[in-house]
């Protein structure tokens, strides 16, 4: 582990919340923390203790106070609610701190106690979203995405050349300092001594967070997340994956959504907003039939989860309204998995997109091993847009011929077929808004950038 990440409880960490030094009891490493969904009044928090003793429980919770220029309920410094961290949850602790102030910067840190150690974090960041309706121009926001992470594990992985590559790229992702980060599936690629096994399964969450390149970009900005079938189950899984439970009570654990599927709704489907932005975060694995199924009526997103979506779109009012799906939607000439093995699916919603005349929808999905922009025509509507995003650090698929030969919706010049992550940047003045879209390769140089007003998508 780095020196960075080896928390001291000396110095100004300790002095957060009383201003002396506390006596070192032990050694303490936390991974993250890592920002989950801000509202302009509450923000999710995550947090793991990697070093701490084994056999006993230990007490977690939060110091925060708001920066210069705000007060938080009167008081300069507040505390979480203290929750119990053990091996039994891999040493995670999650929160919702709330009644925060909009468009506030607040700095905060972990800090926990067991019967014979203590530690605490590096103080960290998050900004609480503004209260610009009415007020201001919506803010410029800047995201970054991608799908596919693979840490290799001799002991798990199969024989030959390492399948994961250099993880390098989350320090250029973190250097370009988002705003939001969106992982869209495949984020720890689950191996076979893993399926069924919750304590195996929650270990290769746990060697992916402790990664020392992927720090820095837990503690910048805020995250998100859906799955695929990779972080799900077995390759190309489905709903019948009969550990399907477990996988989802692992995504809560270790991911901060602000909400996961319905009441009488299991699944990871959420929404969020940010600035003039929506984003809709599909499960595209819980309620899905297999894609061999020969079945005009197979689904992919199900019944309820379609008219979820539906009606969440219905009830927006964003410039930019976001569909991430680890599936990719668009590519036809896709051989594997995606929407288009759900015909019937995907062109009724489609046509309900049509009919409805809903404005601003784009696609974010990964799952492909290269990254692309996909472009569907309309006629006398707008087009729609797919930008899929792959892989971060999984390997690469070199030569997807297939996927591109007179394939008419693949925007020229967009086909990136090496690591890397995708930045969108969003501003500009009310009805005058920009999308800046770029691929960016594992050290975060653009490798095409595309710009989208939001005209075109009306």
């Amino acid at each position: 582990m780095l020196f960075w990440l080896i928390v001291s409880i000396q110095g100004h960490a300790a002095e957060f919340s009383s201003g002396k030094k506390s006596q070192q009891v032990g050694i303490a490493t936390v991974i993250g923390p890592m920002t989950g969904a801000v509202t302009q009044k509450s923000a999710h928090i995550w947090a793991q203790i990697e070093k701490a003793p084994r056999q006993e429980t230990a007490e977690v919770w939060i110091e925060y106070r708001a920066k210069a220029g705000h007060v938080a309920n009167g008081r300069s410094t507040q505390s979480s609610a203290r929750v119990p961290a053990s091996a039994e949850n891999h040493w995670t602790a999650k929160w919702v701190l709330d009644q925060l102030e909009p468009g506030a910067d607040y700095e905060y840190q972990v800090k926990w106690k067991s019967p014979s150690a203590r530690g605490a974090s590096e103080i960290s960041v998050f900004k609480t979203e503004s209260l610009w309706q009415y007020r201001s121009d919506p803010p410029s926001i800047r995201l970054i995405a991608g799908s596919c992470a693979y840490t290799n594990d001799p002991a798990a992985d199969r024989p030959g050349q390492p399948y994961g590559r250099s993880s390098r790229i989350y320090r250029s992702m973190a250097a370009r300092q988002p705003d939001l980060t969106l992982w869209m599936g495949d984020n720890i690629y689950f191996r076979e001594p893993d399926f069924g096994d919750q304590t195996a399964m929650g270990q290769r969450y746990d060697k992916w967070r402790s990664l020392p390149d992927l720090q820095p970009l837990l503690r910048t900005g805020s995250h998100l997340a859906t799955w695929d079938d990779h972080d799900y189950g077995p390759n190309d899984s489905n709903a019948s994956y009969v550990h399907k439970s477990t996988s989802l009570k692992l995504f809560q654990r270790y991911w901060t959504n602000p909400s996961y599927g319905l009441p009488g709704q299991p699944g990871v489907f959420t929404h969020h907003a940010m600035s003039d932005v929506e984003f809709f975060i599909l499960d595209d694995r819980w309620y899905r039939d297999s894609d061999k199924l020969l079945d005009d009526g197979k689904q992919m997103l199900g019944t309820e989860q379609m008219s979820w979506l539906k009606n969440s779109l219905l009830a927006s009012n964003a410039t930019w309204k976001f569909i991430v799906s680890g599936s990719q939607v668009l590519n036809l000439n896709n051989r594997f998995e995606g929407w288009h093995r759900f015909q019937n699916e995907s062109q009724n919603f489609f046509q309900w997109l049509e009919n409805q005349k809903i404005p601003g929808v784009i696609f974010l999905s990964g799952d492909r091993h290269f990254s692309v922009l996909l472009k569907l025509e309309r006629g006398a509507n707008y087009p729609i847009y797919e930008l899929t995003c792959s892989p971060l650090t999984a390997g690469t698929y070199d030569n997807p011929v297939q996927d591109i030969t007179s394939n008419s919706r693949v925007v020229a010049g967009t086909v990136v077929t090496k690591n890397n992550f995708c930045e969108i940047e969003i501003t500009g003045t009310r009805n005058d808004r920009r999308l800046s879209a770029s691929v960016r390769d594992i050290n975060g140089d653009a490798q095409w950038t595309r710009t989208i007003h939001e005209t075109e998508l009306r």
